[in-house]
């Protein structure tokens, strides 16, 4: 057992006692998680205006609350962020240090409370996650580890309360001496060029030998990586030789660059040029291993990476296909990929116990949680003990930042048991699914069609819509990735495809109701330009995920016009049908 393994096994030994003992009553473990959460906020407003308190029955909780979303409790919460801590009846009983500011699937921004409560039921998750991943091979325990943020603070609140990404808040809360380990300035994540700063990021991992682990929660920015160290690989090793930040070239960029309102830009550059060195051995290890081309390549760069850290569920098997070969080299040793848990800004609610599957076990001594059958209507829910193996439910959940019976508008599958406990799988968000004639297409259904379309075809990112032709048709915007793409011959591939992952569409197309689907390409960098706008317009960077689904054929054309035109031929479509 390496050193690091150790010492966090020592101190989370009783967090590690209590979640195996949990495990084996899962329906005890939630009645006190949502005991613990009522006692936290026995004098709050939201719950006096209801007639509950601290001591509260489960019966007399979920009789009494109403299922809500986020609008239906922004009115409580809005005290808070327009005034800060104070007297005015809020959703909390315990003060609010932080907001995270969550994209939200639709809609504005949301900000959602962080309290001493909620920090205690994510980090207890957390800590659990790190430890089954340091059981399963606690040499990840060792070296250094890149791990890719947003900022944790980004502005304040009218009220003064400072706000920010789960994903820097979840850092920032780790032990001081794992902070100590990771290469990546803190403060470089806080930089507003969203090139200049993948570059630099891609600079100071390179810069490390020791990395063990590689974790970001989103796909498609592990994929991003990797192309920065393949594009740049050879610049960067002219910096790491030099022991220069960058080129003067971008240095001017850097100079001229924005951190934002809460960190001061000569700070931040004075902080990420402390401790740099010269280092023409690791830049001439770093340039052999570009030179070998992109198999393999995180290997061939950190010759002791042992994992690679982010979301195999939902949008993620698009990305698999095309990440694995940079984790695989030719003596066979394949990276594992490890999910970091079915988790959100509003909270911690599956943590998986193993690699290479995004199958979490319930966190019941987190959240208190319950679930509706995924075609049910009404706020009739279940809970934990009710749950059967192959069903699919609509989550809602309880937590200690003041979210009561929470619609989380997420679809989950429930795929066995650990002990007695539920394990869980995300799906996709609930009314994530085009219809017009009862075909009923789910973001996984277009998950597995571009899965399958980019296996035969040099493709970047795919997105389906609907047409409201006559008959309707679907529609899918195609970024090449490289080659020659024919729209007539993707449009016949995803039909098939979507015809074997969804009856309802095949169907539909056999008896006429829908027309032949079109697909019609997209310049290059299309997408990443439109995840560059999300993020520029505040969007957490880790939350940005480029959408399988859009709801309508001018909605995706007006995100894909807007900064500069998408599609490669005219203002029309570069499309046939079949």
């Amino acid at each position: 057992m390496g050193l690091r393994h150790a010492i966090f096994s020592w101190l989370n030994r009783r967090d590690l006692k209590g979640a195996e003992a949990a495990w084996q009553n899962p329906s005890g473990a939630q009645q006190e998680a949502l005991s613990r959460i009522l006692r936290a906020h026995n004098s709050s407003g939201y719950l006096n205006h209801y007639g509950l308190n601290g001591d509260s029955s489960t019966k007399m909780f979920r009789e009494r609350l109403p299922i809500v979303d986020y609008a239906e409790l922004k009115p409580w919460i809005s005290p808070l962020i327009n005034a800060g801590n104070g007297d005015a009846p809020t959703t909390v009983d315990q003060n609010v240090s932080l907001f995270l500011k969550t994209s939200g699937t639709t809609g504005p921004a949301k900000l959602l409370p962080v309290t001493a409560a909620y920090e205690a039921e994510t980090g207890r998750g957390r800590r659990i996650w790190t430890q089954a991943m340091l059981r399963e091979h606690d040499l990840n325990g060792d070296g250094s580890h890149v791990t890719i943020i947003s900022p944790m603070h980004e502005g304040h609140t009218a009220g003064g309360i400072p706000f920010g990404s789960n994903t820097g808040r979840i850092f920032k809360r780790q032990m001081g001496f794992i902070q100590y380990f990771a290469p990546v300035p803190y403060e470089l994540f806080s930089l507003k060029d969203f090139t200049l700063r993948y570059y630099l990021i891609a600079r100071f991992a390179a810069a490390r030998f020791d990395v063990r682990t590689f974790t970001t929660a989103n796909p498609s920015t592990v994929l991003l990586m990797f192309r920065q160290l393949m594009a740049h690989g050879l610049e960067i090793a002219d910096d790491i030789e030099a022991g220069r930040i960058c080129s003067p070239t971008r240095r001017q960029q850097l100079n001229a660059g924005n951190f934002g309102e809460l960190q001061d830009s000569e700070e931040a550059i004075n902080a990420l040029e402390r401790g740099l060195r010269p280092s023409p051995r690791r830049a001439r290890q770093l340039r052999e291993a570009i030179k070998q081309g992109p198999e393999g390549l995180l290997p061939k760069i950190w010759p002791k990476l042992m994992s690679v850290n982010c979301w195999l569920g939902g949008h993620a098997p698009f990305y698999m296909d095309r990440i694995r070969p940079f984790l695989e080299t030719e003596s066979s040793r394949t990276l594992v990929i490890r999910d970091p848990g079915f988790s959100a800004s509003e909270g911690l609610f599956g943590i998986p116990l193993r690699s290479e599957t995004s199958d979490g076990v319930l966190h019941v001594q987190g959240a208190f949680m319950e679930f509706i059958p995924e075609h049910e209507s009404g706020s009739r829910t279940l809970l934990v003990n009710a749950l059967e193996v192959g069903q699919r439910y609509r989550i809602i959940v309880t937590t200690g930042g003041g979210l009561w019976r929470y619609n989380m508008n997420d679809i989950i599958e429930v795929t066995g048991y650990h002990q007695k406990t539920p394990l869980v799988r995300f799906l996709y968000k609930a009314g994530g699914t085009l219809n017009i004639t009862g075909e009923k297409v789910t973001e996984a259904h277009a998950i597995t069609a571009a899965t399958s379309l980019a296996r035969g075809h040099e493709i970047e990112q795919i997105c389906a819509t609907l047409e409201l032709s006559d008959p309707p048709r679907y529609v899918i915007a195609v970024e090449p990735a490289g080659g020659t793409l024919a729209p007539n011959v993707l449009a016949a591939d995803w039909e098939r495809a979507m015809s074997d992952a969804n009856i309802e569409y095949a169907e539909k197309r056999e008896s006429g109701r829908l027309d032949h689907p079109r697909a019609f390409l997209v310049k290059k960098g299309t997408f990443r330009r439109w995840r560059e706008r999300k993020v520029s317009a505040g969007a957490p960077d880790g939350q940005v995920k480029l959408p399988p689904l859009a709801s309508d054929l001018e909605n995706l054309l007006k995100e894909l016009h807007q900064g500069r035109g998408a599609l490669q031929q005219g203002d029309g479509f570069f499309a046939e049908g079949i």
